[in-house]
C-alpha cells in the first residue's frame, strides 16, 4: 500500500488538470479527501466508487433480476467463473446478490457481458491491450484471467489508486509496472509486464496495442481529450486490432454536449459489430477492426447513426416520453 500512495501522490504532484473533465472533478474533489487505507479497503462501500462502479445504488432484487437475464443469454456454468469468490471479496462489496459462492454486482454483469461478446477477437498469442477508463479494474481482472496479455490501463490519479489496490489484492503474483517506474525509465518493456497502470499524459510513447478499449467514459470527457484519445488509437493500434467503443448515444447533462457519430473515426475500420447494447437502450456497442484500406464502413454507420441519434434526441425530449418516465419511476 505504501508504493502505491507513493505513486499516488507522483500522479497528483504532476497532474494535467486539462485531463479531467468538470464531472470528475465535482465527483474526486469530495470522495477522495483525506484518502486512506481503510477508505480504500472499502471502496465498493462507499463513495470511492462513484461513478466508476455504482453498484451500492442497486438493490439485490435489481441484481438478482439482471443475472437471470444474462443466464439466459449464456450458459450459466460459464459465467459463474468470471464473477468474483465471496472469500475474495477485495473492496468490501456490500450491495450485491450471492449464489453459488459468488459475488453478483450489478457492473460485472454488464462487465462480463462486454467481454463473452468480444473473447473471441483477442490473439492466441500475447495481447498488448489498452484501456480507457478502466476504472478500478473490472474489465481488466477479466480479461486477464482468461487472455494471456499486458494489460494497459490511462484513468486519473485517484482513480488508478483504486484499480492498483484492486487488481494486486487480486493478482498478488503479478507483475505490475506504475507511474513512478514508467516516467523516469525510458527503456520499458511494456510486454515484460501483465498490468500497467498510468494516467493520460503517459499515452506519449510509440507503444503498439491489439486491442483497445473504452467503455461508457468518453461521454464525460472534453472534446481536446476525445480527439486526442482517438489520434493515439488510430496511430497505434496495430493493422487488423480490434477497438471496443461502448458509450452513449449522446450526452446533454453536461457542458460538452457530445454524440456518438461525432467520434472522430477514419475510414481505416471495418465494423465487426455494431448494435444497441445488452439491456442498455441510450448505449451503443461499437466493435471495429483496424484495416490497411480506406473503406465506406464508418462512413455509412455514422451518416445512419446521426440521423437514428436526432430521432432519438427529439423523442425524448418529447412531453410524453418525460411523463412515461415519470409514471415508471412513480409506481416503481
Amino acid at each position: 500500500m505504501q508504493d502505491l500512495f507513493k505513486n499516488y501522490k507522483l500522479q497528483m504532484k504532476d497532474y494535467e488538470i486539462l485531463n479531467k473533465s468538470k464531472i470528475w472533478s465535482q465527483i474526486t474533489t469530495n470522495s477522495f479527501k483525506d484518502i486512506d487505507i481503510e477508505k480504500i479497503k472499502n471502496f465498493f462501500s462507499n463513495n470511492l466508487s462513484d461513478g466508476i462502479d455504482n453498484s451500492r445504488f442497486f438493490d439485490e432484487k435489481i441484481v438478482k433480476e439482471n443475472f437471470l437475464k444474462l443466464c439466459k443469454k449464456y450458459d450459466e456454468k460459464k459465467i459463474l467463473d468470471y464473477f468474483v469468490d465471496e472469500k475474495n471479496n477485495i473492496g468490501n462489496s456490500e450491495k450485491h446478490y450471492s449464489y453459488q459462492k459468488k459475488i453478483i454486482t450489478f457492473n460485472d454483469i454488464f462487465l462480463i457481458n462486454f467481454y463473452l461478446e468480444i473473447e473471441n477477437y483477442f490473439l492466441k498469442k500475447k495481447n498488448i491491450v489498452l484501456e480507457i477508463g478502466g476504472g478500478y479494474g473490472g474489465l481488466a481482472r477479466i480479461i486477464s484471467s482468461n487472455k494471456n496479455c499486458s494489460y494497459v490501463l490511462v484513468d486519473l490519479p485517484e482513480i488508478n489508486l483504486l484499480s492498483s489496490y484492486y487488481l494486486t489484492a487480486h493478482f498478488p503474483d503479478k507483475n505490475f509496472l506504475f507511474y513512478e517506474e514508467y516516467k523516469f525509465n525510458k527503456q520499458i518493456k511494456i510486454e515484460n509486464y501483465d498490468f500497467i497502470i498510468l494516467p493520460p499524459w503517459c499515452l506519449d510513447r510509440d507503444i503498439k496495442f491489439d486491442f483497445c478499449i473504452n467503455i461508457r467514459s468518453m461521454m464525460e470527457m472534453n472534446t481536446e481529450s476525445i480527439n486526442k484519445y482517438f489520434k493515439y488509437i488510430q496511430k497505434n493500434l496495430n493493422i487488423d486490432g480490434y477497438f471496443l467503443n461502448v458509450n452513449r448515444y449522446f450526452t446533454d447533462g453536461n457542458d460538452y454536449n457530445f454524440y456518438f457519430y461525432k467520434f472522430p473515426y477514419n475510414n481505416n475500420w471495418k465494423i465487426i459489430k455494431s448494435e444497441t447494447s445488452w439491456l442498455q437502450k441510450n448505449i451503443h456497442f461499437l466493435l471495429t477492426k483496424k484495416t490497411k484500406d480506406s473503406l465506406e464502413d464508418l462512413r455509412n454507420f455514422i451518416l445512419n447513426l446521426k440521423n437514428f441519434t436526432k430521432n432519438r434526441y427529439k423523442y425524448k425530449k418529447n412531453i410524453y416520453y418525460k411523463l412515461k418516465i415519470f409514471f415508471k419511476k412513480l409506481f416503481k
